[in-house]
């Protein structure tokens, strides 16, 4: 039985020449019992079988739209919105899942709160196995992880412009997180997009879609919502366009990805103003510059010695030498252009080394690892990203609504989750 509202939700999954991980992705969303969402499949003109994978399946809100070439990722995801007609726009990645059974309680909480976005924590898997079946992703594929300091928390409310505007002045990026607004992985309204698009019908206006929206909306503020909950599971695969982003040498077959993603962005009107290259802490610093560029009415300035020091150090700490001089000779060209030069060199001076983690930092994680319950997520000989969503709804079954409505604590809805897992465990020998 489905449930009849009346607030649409769309959720729109981009996608290109991944169709084997794309079949299992899409199944998370289609066993979602709910008439009033549309799942969008958004198809950068892909040369492999999408298309036939989509046609698979018989189902109204399914919503298949194919660009007439290959454009950005960017053109993509902002394509999709476009042609989305939701209240509510959720983006995941095709390699990525939704836990069906926790989504009603997603939309309960925007429909009690209709907030600007809802933010949300988001499990990890990595797939077992590539697309021609070799074994990829080493011991930790294939396998799950609930958190009981992650599951059943109550929704509450924050400004995001309050809460990590600071800290996003400052470069202190590991305080975004997890309470930061998301479109991949999290929900926004189609209201707060319109309101915050850079010119009309654009919602995006740099290299990467998610890190645009994100930096936005703390520069912007918002009412927003986070919930510690899991609604969703983040797919790391082969490939995965993040994993790729990780400064290999300029060769690595790792890479591929990367070479493809910045190969169709090279036409988009709405690059990044600069730092276009293979390196995340680059293309995260690029762009916040570019979203501060093109809304000249954001007065915030930054910390660009902070900026700078920290994908310098990054670089430092990571890179092979043919991708540290591209990425450097990119910030001391931005450097120039920006009369920005003394921060560099300033930056350049601060000490190369890890940052350590403060005395908090490592309580919580240790309490994290104490509350962890690991699984395997094979499922009748089978694992891949759907049977990973079935077992974890599994665990988390239907206790959240019972917290919701005051008859189980948290903490209890989280004794018995684990207690569940354990049952999984020895029953099918999930170890």
């Amino acid at each position: 039985m489905c449930l009849e509202t009346t607030l649409k939700i769309s959720i729109i999954i981009p996608t290109c020449d991944r169709s084997h991980y794309l079949y299992y992705s899409l199944q998370t969303v289609l066993e979602i019992k709910d008439d009033n969402i549309e799942i969008i499949v958004s198809d950068n003109c892909s040369g492999d079988n999408t298309k036939a994978i989509i046609e698979k399946f018989s189902d109204k809100r399914l919503k298949y739209v194919c660009t007439d070439k290959r454009v950005s990722m960017r053109e993509n995801f902002n394509n999709a919105a476009l042609k989305s007609t939701g209240d509510y726009l959720i983006f995941f990645g095709d390699d990525d899942g939704i836990l069906p059974k926790q989504f009603k309680y997603l939309r309960r909480a925007l429909e009690q709160y209709t907030p600007d976005g809802i933010s949300w924590l988001k499990a990890t898997y990595i797939w077992p196995n590539d697309e021609s079946g070799a074994i990829f992703g080493g011991k930790k594929a294939g396998r799950i992880k609930i958190y009981g300091t992650r599951i059943f928390g109550l929704p509450f409310k924050y400004d995001p412009k309050e809460k990590h505007l600071d800290n996003l002045m400052q470069c202190r990026l590991q305080y975004l997180k997890p309470t930061t607004p998301n479109i991949y992985h999290g929900c926004v309204s189609r209201a707060f997009l319109e309101k915050h698009a850079s010119k009309k019908n654009v919602f995006f206006d740099s290299t990467i879609p998610d890190f645009n929206f994100q930096f936005r909306a703390i520069l912007s503020g918002g009412n927003f919502t986070h919930i510690n909950h899991i609604f969703s599971i983040n797919g790391d695969s082969a490939a995965s366009n993040g994993r790729a982003h990780h400064g290999y040498k300029l060769n690595d077959p790792r890479t591929k990805p990367a070479q493809k993603f910045h190969k169709e962005n090279e036409k988009d009107p709405y690059l990044n103003i600069f730092g276009n290259h293979r390196f995340t802490p680059l293309l995260l610093m690029a762009t916040l510059e570019t979203v501060r560029y093109r809304l000249p009415s954001l007065i915030n300035t930054p910390n660009l010695i902070e900026w700078y020091s920290y994908v310098f150090r990054q670089a430092s700490l990571t890179l092979p030498n043919e991708t540290y001089n591209i990425v450097v000779n990119s910030l001391e060209e931005y450097a120039s252009e920006t009369d920005s030069l003394k921060e560099l060199n300033i930056a350049k001076l601060h000490p190369i080394k890890k940052n350590k983690k403060t005395w908090q930092e490592v309580k919580n994680r240790l309490r994290d690892n104490l509350s962890c319950s690991t699984l395997s997520s094979r499922k009748d000989g089978i694992n891949n990203i759907l049977t990973a969503v079935k077992r974890y709804d599994e665990i988390l079954d239907n206790s959240y609504g019972q917290v919701l409505d005051n008859k189980k604590t948290s903490k209890n809805a989280r004794l018995e989750a684990k207690s569940r897992a354990k049952k999984l465990i020895k029953k099918y020998n999930l170890y």
